[in-house]
């Protein structure tokens, strides 16, 4: 199965940089790319995304907000936190399930593609919930 992913985040630069990064893996997927909150969360539901890329800190509606609603209306969707932030309310839906991993935005190189892999094994059926977190 190919995987949809979507990476969200409101720098172009950075969102190329995980765009190539992936893609130099050859895995399985399509690349998707939302600027914004809303953005994403309009992309997601249309290409009905299976993880989702996004940073915490966007205009208007934060990483956080756009998780559990996407959440909402695909609740297999797999989100993974790209951020160099980690705050209380971030913990909070961390915990409720609404984020399947955090990664810190300098540890990308090293974790990224040992979490998309482990997700895209839960998704196939192969791996039930082993997805490291960080």
């Amino acid at each position: 199965m190919t995987a949809k992913i979507l990476i969200i985040d409101d720098h172009d630069d950075f969102r190329q940089m995980v765009k190539n990064h992936l893609a130099a893996q050859h895995l399985d997927m399509e690349i998707f790319e939302a600027s914004s909150g809303e953005l994403g969360i309009e992309k997601a539901l249309r290409e009905k995304v299976n993880i989702i890329l996004m940073d915490i800190r966007l205009p208007n509606i934060n990483g956080i907000d756009a998780a559990t609603r996407i959440r909402r209306h695909l609740p297999e969707c797999r989100i993974v936190v790209l951020t160099m932030f980690e705050t209380e309310a971030f913990r909070k839906v961390f915990k409720s399930g609404d984020i399947t991993a955090y990664i810190g935005k300098s540890e990308l190189y090293d974790k990224l593609v040992p979490v998309i892999k482990g997700i895209l094994k839960e998704i196939n059926g192969t791996n039930k919930r082993e997805v490291p977190t960080s």
